[in-house]
């Protein structure tokens, strides 16, 4: 049932969420497309490699993979949000001084679940899909002329996943979910040519695409309990090739002068190809866990490409590992706190100058469960590199802290009264 308790723990994790607030890091690699796709759950695998889409737990969520509500337990509902942390250091040609670092400070995630049958679980929340954020100078060819003029370009903008999630149990090794998402959000793009040789005051240029379109990601999850020590797991993932709908418009100001606003301006609706993605992972003595994470997306099918880029087929892989402390309270196995670690690699789907843009990095943390309250914490950090200096591009060293609150309680009990 709901409590006085209740109620103030969640106030708490509002206040946390208020505070939440920052400058955006900046991503030159997300000028293109859709923008730098994440791909965090921020959930139980982030300090695993972002791996663990086979795995399920009774108190926490994991948002990969929609079978996973079905092993939560009976009559509770959860609750969790996450915020970040990111510190950023650039380097390449390209590079001065005065832009080779930034950081940020941004909430990421609600998800909440509600196991309202036996064998029966759902979810919805609030994802990050995308993320656009780029500022740089370039020069410009003067229309009609040889000459050149400085211009600042800058983006800005996110998709976001509205999601809800259903998992059911079906037999007792299997589970099946089925994630029904909402993509939306707004990109916006700007293009501010300096005066001079003919130009007699700034021009600036804004382009918003707003764009949105259903996602459905159907799921499984098979376990097999091998002997009293050993139980094997194994999960799946995909999505379809889907257009998302794009509305343009675009606005134009020549120094103190802005031009209405054209809102019937056409441009290409944005196209996401087929994903799918599996996992396998063991658990030993109900204490280690092991797990592998492999996600393929059919990039080059869409054909996409530019004066120096293309679009090519994406892929990541993540592994990881946990130990989870457990103890015994008034007869029942409770876990206190475990412990992280783990590696990742992703190919992402754009090749510049042909170079495909990759990262790699490792992650670490851990998670408590306070044994008198119905919160938990967990903290993890990721290490990281993405991009290269090669071929006049940009290299980007970061390292990144996420924190997850979670909360769950009593949803519903029928309270047995007495005479």
């Amino acid at each position: 049932m709901i409590t006085k308790k209740f109620i103030l723990n969640v106030a708490a994790i509002i206040c946390f969420n208020g505070v939440v607030f920052g400058q955006n890091n900046n991503d030159p690699f997300s000028i293109i497309g859709i923008g730098s796709i994440d791909h965090s759950s921020y959930d139980r695998t982030s300090g695993m490699g972002h791996a663990g889409m086979a795995l399920s737990s009774n108190r926490f969520l994991y948002n990969a993979n929609a079978a996973s509500l079905s092993a939560l337990d009976d009559k509770f509902f959860n609750v969790e949000m996450a915020a970040t942390t990111k510190f950023i250091g650039y380097s390449g040609t390209p590079i001065n001084s005065s832009s080779s670092s930034s950081s940020d400070l941004q909430f990421k995630k609600i998800s909440l679940a509600i196991k309202v049958k036996p064998k029966w679980g759902i979810g919805f929340g609030l994802l990050p899909y995308s993320n656009t954020s780029y500022s740089f100078y370039g020069d410009k060819y003067i229309l009609g002329s040889s000459s050149i003029t400085s211009a600042y370009y800058q983006g800005s903008g996110h998709v976001s996943q509205l999601y809800l999630s259903n998992g059911y149990k079906l037999t007792k090794n299997l589970s099946l979910g089925l994630q029904a998402s909402y993509l939306f959000g707004q990109l916006n793009q700007s293009e501010n040519i300096a005066p001079g040789y003919g130009i007699d005051s700034a021009i600036i240029t804004t382009r918003k695409i707003n764009v949105g379109a259903p996602y459905f990601k159907p799921s499984f999850q098979y376990n097999l309990r091998v002997n009293k020590n050993l139980e094997l797991l194994v999960g799946g993932t995909a999505t379809f090739k889907k257009q998302l709908v794009a509305k343009y418009s675009l606005s134009v100001t020549d120094g103190n002068t802005t031009l209405p606003e054209y809102t019937d301006y056409k441009g290409q609706d944005i196209t996401l190809p087929a994903q799918y993605s599996g996992s396998i992972a063991a658990k030993l003595k109900d204490k280690y866990t092991f797990a592998i994470d492999y996600s393929y997306q059919n990039w080059s099918d869409l054909k996409q490409q530019g004066i120096n880029y293309r679009t090519v087929d994406s892929r990541f892989i993540g592994a990881g590992f946990e130990l989870s402390k457990k103890q015994n309270f008034r007869d029942i196995t409770f876990e206190r706190h475990f412990f992280q670690a783990g590696v990742f690699y992703n190919d992402s789907y754009l090749q510049i100058n042909g170079q495909q843009i990759s990262s790699y990095g490792l992650t670490f943390g851990g998670g408590k469960n306070l044994l008198r309250s119905n919160l938990g914490v967990q903290l993890n950090m990721e290490l990281g590199i993405h991009g290269t200096t090669n071929y006049g591009l940009i290299q980007e060293r970061y390292a990144q802290i996420n924190v997850i609150l979670s909360y769950r309680d009593f949803w519903f009990v029928k309270v047995k009264k007495f005479d």
